[in-house]
């Protein structure tokens, strides 16, 4: 036990001295989003198809597993990892995927293989479009109301899920790897089997399971509560674009869409698939300084960002027109599955406006659209008593199946065999480098847990005004943490960057 004692004070003296860097969108965040996305498709083929348990396991991990390349690797193995997994955040890989299950595997898909290689598919994708939504819409609300950025929300997030006892799922590894290797070629990397594996170890060690991830992420959203207080309560308000609950419903619309596009059934008229404001809510606000002023469409395929004409204008008075300016994703890249568009000017409090999307938009599965698409919305009144604005009654939000059984309080140093398993899973998966800094540490070195106390999530439900009513669970003070607890600091400073942009970020 003392060497897990000595590795956990020599890690967070690193991270006390480099600070942490993080990536986007917790991973416990992905997992759970996607798998609350499928969970409320309406009835239908897709719904049941998902429903198969091995099915669903293999949606839930790919929505991980496209951050499996970020963990921690050293040398050679770094770049190799990073380029695979950098690469599938994108729509042209799905785009491939898709291509390659259509020529090579098309449906119906009557073997188990086939249905988990697809459901893979869709959680990868609908990791990349939870990132691009998280990284593009709430980052910027994180730096505008808690002057947070990136290295402290995606770490509080997945923290206030397990402070919430909101975790329930937990993957396990099915990877389709011949596919993945075909897919991967093109990179200029030599993508191999054990490339994959290696890489994909240190994220199921040291993460995505309960022995030990759980006691991480909570670790994080003990630090992150009081760092980031409109954080701590929004992140799961569904009135907040890109919060964790936000995003439930177009992850939803993504998997049908995917779905379609699967099938050869994807329409001109589907490719926006949501909005923010998420109708019928409202704008949230009429300053162009704050991000509650944006309007985002979402799609099913990416668009080619230059093609996208677009309008905005008063909605009785069209010649009206609100002088704004056209922003891709946060990271820039040619084929975003959003895009925004921010007001230069005030808009008016209660009024209503039309946003227009022109026809001739290309995809990037090569249909052009030949309709344009039109979202009409309201902005939030000033006062909630103004009766321009009056109550909208209950609001449509995704539905979050609570599940009392999982093992939300990690291991006590005692609890037997499952501690012990999670102590050496960690022991494992260290770089030896590492290892041997733990080894020459001092034996009695201090485990930073006896003089802290215990701090209780703040009250919140999950909701704002803005919201009717929410999901999550407040858990009272946090047990007391196990085994977990003396290799968090080195989950924290291992945490790769989850990406560097591609190009200049767009403003």
């Amino acid at each position: 036990m003392k060497r897990y004692v000595a590795m956990g004070a020599v890690m967070m003296g690193v991270w006390l001295g480099t600070g942490a860097a993080a990536q986007a969108h917790g991973l416990w965040g992905h997992v759970h989003v996607t798998g609350w996305a499928a969970e409320n498709l309406p009835q239908g083929e897709l719904k049941a198809f998902l429903s198969e348990p091995e099915v669903f396991n293999a949606l839930l991990f790919g929505a991980a597993f496209t951050d499996s390349g970020y963990f921690p690797q050293g040398g050679e193995l770094a770049r190799k990892s990073r380029a695979y997994s950098e690469h599938s955040h994108w729509e042209p890989f799905i785009a491939d995927f898709i291509a390659w299950i259509k020529s090579n595997d098309p449906p119906p898909w009557q073997t188990l293989e086939s249905r988990k290689r697809v459901a893979f598919l869709m959680g990868c994708a609908s990791h990349g479009l939870q990132d691009e939504v998280f990284d593009s819409l709430f980052l910027p609300q994180v730096g505008f109301h808690d002057d947070g950025g990136q290295d402290e929300a995606d770490p509080a997030s997945d923290g206030f899920m397990a402070l919430d006892m909101l975790i329930r799922f937990e993957p396990e590894q099915d990877l389709p790897m011949e596919t993945l290797l075909e897919l991967y070629q093109p990179l200029g990397e030599e993508i191999t089997e054990d490339v994959i594996l290696r890489s994909v170890r240190p994220m199921m060690s040291f993460y995505v399971n309960h022995r030990v991830g759980i006691d991480v992420a909570r670790g994080q959203g003990m630090i992150g509560q009081d760092r980031l207080p409109w954080t701590r309560l929004h992140y799961m308000d569904p009135s907040v674009p890109g919060s964790l609950r936000a995003e439930i419903f177009p992850t939803m619309r993504y998997l049908q869409a995917l779905w379609a596009r699967l099938h050869g059934r994807f329409e001109g008229t589907q490719v926006v698939i949501s909005a923010y404001p998420e109708l019928p809510r409202r704008l949230r606000g009429a300053d162009p300084a704050s991000p509650d002023s944006w309007v985002t469409l979402l799609f099913g395929a990416a668009p080619r960002y230059e093609q996208a004409a677009l309008s905005w204008g008063l909605t009785e008075s069209p010649e009206q027109a609100v002088d704004f300016t056209k922003r891709n994703t946060r990271w820039g890249d040619p084929w975003p599955r959003l895009i925004r568009l921010t007001p230069n000017e005030p808009l008016e409090p209660g009024g209503w406006y039309t946003v227009e999307l022109g026809a001739g938009v290309e995809t990037i599965d090569g249909p052009v659209t030949q309709d344009p698409f039109e979202i009409t919305f309201q902005v939030a009144c000033d006062d909630p008593d103004d009766d321009a604005c009056p109550d909208l009654g209950p609001l449509p939000e995704a539905t979050i199946e609570p599940r009392d059984d999982f093992p939300h309080r990690p291991p006590t140093p005692d609890a037997g065999p499952d501690a012990q398993d999670a102590q050496d899973d960690a022991a494992d998966a260290m770089p030896p480098e590492l290892e041997d800094d733990a080894e020459h540490a001092e034996p009695d070195a201090p485990q930073g847990e006896e003089d802290a106390e215990p701090v209780p999530p703040n009250a919140s439900n999950g909701a704002s005004s803005g919201g009717k009513g929410g999901c999550s669970q407040t858990g009272g003070a946090p047990a007391p943490m196990g085994p977990g607890a003396l290799i968090w600091a080195m989950w924290v400073i291992w945490r790769a960057k989850r990406r560097a942009p591609k190009g200049a970020p767009s403003p």
